[in-house]
């Protein structure tokens, strides 16, 4: 039996055992990147992954993009890098040799180059996008009631809300074993002169605040105050109530803020931009952190 034998009987033997929303990675050793995932969906599918790339790592290149659509795969949008690349199988050996092809053509992995091989479970996942799915349903119910209009929503499917001078967000997060929770921000200045004085000015607004709490984002000199209503069961008035709070809080201040520290209301600056531009990063942004 060669090398390459041998591997695709281990690697067919581990897809073999796969229960549903299980996965077997497989790598080429200390190359991480040059991943290939192949695992069973909740109704059992067999699928193959190209997994998505963070922003730090260096996308896909336009050559593999090419290899992969010649080869069935399918992106949402391969434009952004951090989509995972999908094909369904349904027979295992042509699966495993599709993966071995990936590694040494698509890839140029050689032959008899170690391979890391992971077996994982996306049940954690699964269940929270569940959960996640069944809360931002009924916070966009409250929502529309609260608005009397269906609320719109941002590239991250998050919900915004036009009120007063000010747009508040409404953001629906899940993390895998544990929690659901509800994040209700607002960006109120962009472009202030960050310095110590306005650290101590928030530090001391926050002190006093019995609700919400202001942040400063120092890599986009952007100031947010936001909010977080922590599980499923929160009330109606829990979310309305967060939502005014954070509202009439940003509103407040805002203009104070500009005159102290400069730059410009984040209103001021939604005004002046067709697409509404938002800074890239929102509150509690990290990855692998939230669904």
């Amino acid at each position: 039996m060669t090398a390459v034998d041998a591997t695709r009987a281990y690697l067919s033997a581990r897809v073999e055992s796969l229960a549903p929303l299980e996965f077997v990675v497989v790598a080429p050793s200390g190359n991480p990147l040059q991943s290939v995932q192949i695992g069973r969906s909740s109704e059992g599918e067999l699928n193959i992954t190209i997994p998505g790339r963070p922003r730090i790592a260096p996308e896909l290149p336009l050559e593999v993009r090419g290899a992969l659509r010649d080869r069935g795969f399918t992106c949402e949008d391969a434009s952004d890098p951090r989509n995972p690349w999908l094909r369904v199988s349904d027979d295992i050996d042509a699966a495993i040799d599709l993966i071995l092809s990936l590694l040494t053509d698509v890839f140029n992995i050689k032959v008899d180059h170690p391979l890391d091989v992971v077996h994982g479970s996306q049940k954690a996942e699964f269940e929270a996008r569940q959960k996640l799915a069944a809360v931002r349903e009924n916070v966009e119910r409250i929502l529309t009631e609260l608005i009397e209009a269906v609320p719109e929503t941002d590239a991250d499917g998050d919900f915004q809300l036009p009120l007063g001078d000010v747009r508040v967000t409404v953001a629906p997060r899940a993390l895998p074993q544990g929690p659901v929770i509800v994040r209700v921000f607002a960006v109120t200045n962009v472009n202030v002169a960050v310095t110590p004085e306005l650290g101590l000015v928030l530090a001391r607004l926050n002190f006093g605040l019995m609700f919400g709490r202001f942040a400063l984002d120092t890599a986009h000199n952007a100031i947010w105050f936001d909010e977080t209503l922590l599980g499923e069961q929160f009330s109606d008035e829990e979310l309305r109530f967060a939502v005014r709070v954070v509202a009439n809080t940003a509103d407040e201040w805002d203009d104070r803020f500009k005159q102290m520290f400069g730059g410009s209301t984040y209103q001021e600056v939604v005004k002046l931009s067709e697409a509404g531009a938002e800074p890239p990063v929102k509150p509690g942004e990290g990855p692998g952190l939230y669904l």
